[in-house]
């Protein structure tokens, strides 16, 4: 469009902080208001559902309206015809002949308050009804009884509770007049209306707090939620990386605002990062709204790349917090932990490859950060969490599903039939890879000559999984005693970060660009000819981002940089099909659509769109730990220069600029700190034909 909506109050034409996604409202399409104590999450037409963390207060709020004197109301829903989404902000546009809507959902970054803000311009008088389900429940698996409310007529503030009133949370706006019940105890599962009138043009908030007082503090000035949330973004870009390149400059941007966006937190819990989010409809289950390991130790690995190094440490502390006492690192916690004996569910321990993956992590973080004061303070658990891997090895050196949990398959036709699979094994040599250079920046040289025996044992046992006449390594050793040898992307961390002989990851690498692995989106789970592929199943043939991520850094790793480009570039084109700025859980194996019931905005597939650029990409080696810095970049012969602006080593600041040409070349400047730099420009590579993809083409 050629203009931009300027809100009276928002002042949306105004220098935004960050992107700008405008666009039609397509009614299914997920939007969200994201603050650390509170979000709004909805979809483009208007329709959304509200959380003060942990609780759910309510689900399916919609407006409607009535023009003049008319009996029955207009849905808001059907007049939506523009979205505009920025970092902090989300607004929708409503249009009829009588009157302009915008409304804009915005979440404080800190304080439990979220805010529907109504810009209304109107020539005609109007009356408002907003309708909703309430549901005042805490985020799964917890529950309260006793549930009720009371309405405060004066003040327009209907207020929640539960049998213990340990939480109040409220809905109100001074503009709200008229109720439609007075709820008592158990909240009925049905719709509850509140009108509101307005005579003529003007704004109305409509905020969803935690507590009365957090209510009465947001009312008096309700535009700062906008304003907080818009600062903290302003600030967030400003202090992260910047990068400028063709056209991943905006994919990178939402990408990392994606990521900030994660955060969650409670004063039972504390804060970290989720997995992702969705709306959770009529459940409890807010897409993956609670705190995974695996997920936050990747969005690490993109955040270490960007620069926020404070996150990154406050993402793996989190996790050490929850170490359970024989070192074993969590899979997952709830939101409402504190509400339940959450260690006696199944859930939190009950994978194999989040332990391997922290040490993996932690080598990173210090590589990148140089912070030995953590190594030191968290030396003992970093320990705990080594020997714990140890007791899931198997005679050969490698890990046992059997005794350490799921990793690579939870659900399909391979769940409960594998004994050992290569992603576990790929993580493993990824932390003993870790361990051993941990170990030797603490000093402890006996026990990185230790993991370094441990890793060549696991290598050599790896080297019989590999199938020469399919040049793949076999995806698992089953419990029948059979292998599984299908072509498959979970090989992307062995290869990428294993340190596998040379040979074999090459010809690894190279059976990962298959046509029968590789759609122009990403890499399928498992090739199109292997016994269980399912296009649509959840872990038998659809293509998730965060495993493609793995597999596109293998293929810069290993010769493959035509390929590894084509599926980045793919991965950028699918950002976006589930809502704007973000880059869905997983898509068909098939056609470009996000999967049945895939998350919109999931973490660990933004991650996808950052990690890859930096480690494959432009080749950044860090090693803050020697004041070092290795850059060895796989550029597209053609393209414009790469320009790299606050990357941090460390407490040294670095702009680069990467110029594609024959060789490369690479212009560094360190901004502040001290760094040697290293690079290996090489040779550009012609690039795979460009291609444009579309929403549900075939693979």
């Amino acid at each position: 469009m050629p203009f931009r909506y300027c809100a009276l109050l928002l002042s949306l034409c105004a220098p935004a902080a960050g992107p700008l996604i405008e666009k039609p409202a397509q009614p299914h399409k997920y939007i969200a208001a994201n603050g650390r104590r509170a979000a709004l999450l909805g979809f483009e037409d208007g329709r959304l559902e509200a959380w003060v963390f942990p609780i759910k207060l309510l689900r399916d709020f919609r407006l409607s309206v009535y023009v003049d004197q008319a009996l029955d109301p207009i849905p808001l829903a059907e007049l939506a015809e523009t979205a505009l989404v920025q970092p902090h902000a989300a607004t929708i546009v409503h249009v009829h002949p009588a009157f302009t809507l915008r409304q804009t959902w915005a979440a404080s970054p800190d304080r439990p308050v979220a805010g529907v803000l109504l810009d209304i311009d109107t020539s005609r008088p109007l009356r408002f009804r907003a309708t909703f389900t309430p549901e005042m429940q805490p985020m799964w698996p917890a529950s309260f009884g006793g549930t009720s409310t009371s309405w405060d007529a004066k003040s327009g503030v209907l207020t929640f509770t539960e049998g213990q009133r340990r939480f109040r949370p409220v809905l109100g706006s001074p503009a709200f007049r008229r109720i439609s019940e007075q709820i008592g105890h158990q909240l009925p599962d049905r719709t509850i209306a509140i009108e509101f009138d307005v005579e003529s043009s003007g704004t109305v908030p409509v905020l969803f707090a935690a507590s009365r007082k957090d209510y009465d503090e947001a009312v008096q000035a309700p535009q700062q939620i906008l304003q907080e949330a818009e600062q903290h973004f302003r600030s967030f870009l400003g202090r992260t990386a910047q990068l400028e390149w063709a056209s991943f400059t905006e994919p990178f941007d939402w990408a990392r605002i994606a990521i900030e966006r994660g955060w969650a937190c409670n004063d039972g819990v504390g804060c970290g990062l989720v997995a992702g989010w969705a709306p959770s409809g009529a459940s409890q289950r807010p897409g993956f709204g609670w705190y995974f390991g695996g997920d936050a130790m990747m969005s690490a690995w993109a955040m270490l790349d960007y620069g926020d190094f404070e996150g990154a440490k406050s993402a793996l502390d989190f996790l050490l917090e929850r170490q359970r006492a024989d070192g074993k690192i969590m899979h997952e916690w709830t939101q409402s932990a504190a509400l339940l004996d959450w260690p006696s569910y199944p859930y939190g321990f009950y994978h194999a490859d989040t332990t391997p993956l922290f040490l993996h992590t932690a080598e990173l973080y210090l590589r990148q950060t140089g912070d030995r004061q953590w190594l030191e303070q968290k030396w003992p658990q970093l320990e705990r969490a080594f020997r714990f891997t140890l007791s899931m090895r198997d005679p050969d050196g490698l890990l046992s599903n059997l005794k350490g949990g799921a990793a690579a398959v939870e659900t399909g036709a391979l769940s409960g039939k594998v004994a050992r699979d290569i992603y576990l094994q790929g993580v493993w040599l990824a932390g003993l890879r870790g361990w051993v250079r941990i170990a030797r920046w603490k000093g402890a040289e006996a026990e990185a000559r230790e993991a370094e025996s441990l890793l060549e044992t696991a290598r050599h046992a790896l080297e019989k999984w590999f199938v020469p006449e399919k040049n793949v390594f076999a995806f698992a050793e089953l419990r029948d005693g059979s292998r599984y040898e299908a072509n498959s992307a979970w090989q992307g961390m062995l290869l990428a970060e294993g340190g596998i002989n040379p040979s074999l990851a090459r010809r690894a690498a190279a059976s990962l660009s298959s046509r029968a692995l590789m759609t122009p989106w990403g890499a399928r789970l498992f090739a199109t000819d292997s016994p269980f592929y399912n296009p649509l199943g959840y872990n038998d043939g659809s293509v998730w981002p965060f495993v493609t991520s793995q597999v596109v850094v293998a293929l810069f790793r290993h010769g493959q940089a035509p390929a590894a480009l084509a599926a980045l570039d793919g991965l950028r084109q699918a950002a976006g099909l589930a809502g704007a700025g973000f880059l869905a859980e997983y898509f068909s194996g098939d056609r470009l659509a996000p999967g049945p019931r895939a998350v919109p905005h999931q973490l660990f597939s933004s991650v996808a769109l950052v990690h890859p650029l930096f480690s494959g990409l432009l080749g950044m080696e860090p090693d803050a730990m020697n004041r070092r810095l290795d850059i060895a970049p796989q550029l597209p012969c053609g393209s414009p220069p790469v320009i790299l602006r606050g990357y941090k080593v460390g407490d040294a600041v670095v702009d680069a600029e990467f110029r594609p040409g024959t060789p490369n070349r690479v212009e560094v400047r360190v901004r502040s700190g001290y760094l040697e730099v290293h690079t290996q420009p090489g040779s550009c590579f012609e690039p795979s034909p460009a291609r444009r993809l579309s929403a549900g083409m075939r693979s």
